[in-house]
């Protein structure tokens, strides 16, 4: 399920369970962006976290985590980076 805890963002994994009439007014929702890149920060072990910036988020949207990592509040565990 991705939806963004930062702005509500979210694709359609997030509405896949609602019953089909629900799915089609949330598709005209603002926040439904089914384009969206969606980053993870657990459980997964990835290059990067938020968590000293946003400690209870999740889930962040392509366009929150890019403006996250503008403002250097990603911090990035690898070498190469």
């Amino acid at each position: 399920m991705a939806y963004c805890d930062v702005c509500g963002n979210f694709d359609y994994s997030h509405i896949e369970d609602m019953e089909e009439h629900e799915i089609e007014k949330e598709k005209f929702s603002i926040d439904y962006q089914p384009d969206l890149y969606f980053y993870w920060d657990y459980p997964m072990e990835e290059d990067y976290s938020w968590r000293d910036t946003l400690p209870e988020a999740d889930c962040v949207c392509e366009v929150c985590f890019d403006i996250l990592n503008g403002e250097n509040k990603i911090k990035w565990n690898c070498a190469s980076c």
